[in-house]
């Protein structure tokens, strides 16, 4: 009999969108890759996701080394983030997942500049395979807004390897007409890494259309106990629960990051309570 699948809490630079920085708001002095690590030992949770909100790859090998010692010195264990699947800039990442003792690279497969289409797809990602199997390291791919789950599932069943998994979000399918649990339904089987990312949905106020919006973990539509005993039950293997938040903005911007934490130590909360 099959052991149940292991998770660990973990916070993400998208749990602090805000304080981090995001268009149209910048904080005066925005959270950094080390005080994203503050942030995790605070909270008491072992993973911290640095995802591209929080480009690393901006940091130069001193700076990555340093934050490599910074978060074994409080036994954060990182996660790294990009977005696009070009071949430069994975390498790129692999190494610098490797320089920071890292097991999982998550990316967008989509950028600004390069939409790929299925086959591109696999031959790009096929290009790393021997890259990250020489460095142990998992590739998770996130499910986002132009493929529907079936696709994502098709991708990993072309690979066919354990160096290529699912980061599980559980809205962004949403925008390609998918709601959480037909993600979950598709894409449990092939999950390395969920984002938990609670949500409500509600009409406008002139009833002529409906609004997603976020909430603190807990607080919305997710029932996330169920998500969590079927990932338990049904992922590749062990997984980290990373936090994610859609919050919308306040008008000043002090009252917007203080309500961002809030949230967050909100969501923590909850996350422990159901999980620990």
């Amino acid at each position: 009999m099959r052991s149940m699948n292991k998770t660990k809490i973990g916070i993400s630079s998208y749990s602090y969108s805000f304080a981090v920085g995001c268009l149209g708001f910048e904080p005066e002095n925005p959270l950094s890759a080390i005080d994203l690590v503050d942030k995790a030992v605070a909270l008491e949770v072992p993973v911290l996701q640095i995802a591209d909100n929080c480009p690393l790859d901006k940091l130069s090998s001193a700076e990555l080394s340093h934050l490599n010692a910074y978060a074994q010195q409080y036994a954060v264990e990182l996660e790294i983030g990009t977005r696009g699947i070009e071949t430069d800039i994975l390498k790129r990442y692999i190494e610098i997942t490797k320089s920071l003792n890292a097991k999982l690279l998550r990316v967008v497969i989509d950028t600004e500049w390069h939409k790929p289409e299925f086959a591109e797809i696999i031959e790009l990602l096929t290009k790393v395979l021997p890259y990250l199997a020489d460095n142990g390291i998992v590739l998770g791919i996130e499910n986002h807004d132009r493929f529907k789950a079936r696709v994502f599932a098709d991708i990993m069943e072309a690979i066919n390897s354990p160096q290529v998994g699912i980061v599980l979000d559980t809205v962004n399918s949403f925008a390609c007409e998918e709601n959480s649990l037909q993600v979950m339904d598709i894409l449990a089987k092939h999950t390395v890494n969920f984002h938990v990312k609670d949500f409500k949905i509600e009409r406008v106020k002139n009833n002529m259309g409906l609004l997603v919006t976020g909430t603190p973990a807990g607080q919305g539509f997710l029932n996330i106990p169920e998500m969590e005993k079927r990932l338990q039950s049904q992922a590749r293997g062990d997984y980290s629960s990373i936090l994610e938040l859609w919050m919308a903005p306040e008008s000043d911007m002090e009252e917007t990051l203080q309500k961002e934490d809030r949230w967050v130590k909100q969501s923590i909360a909850y996350l422990k309570q159901i999980l620990n």
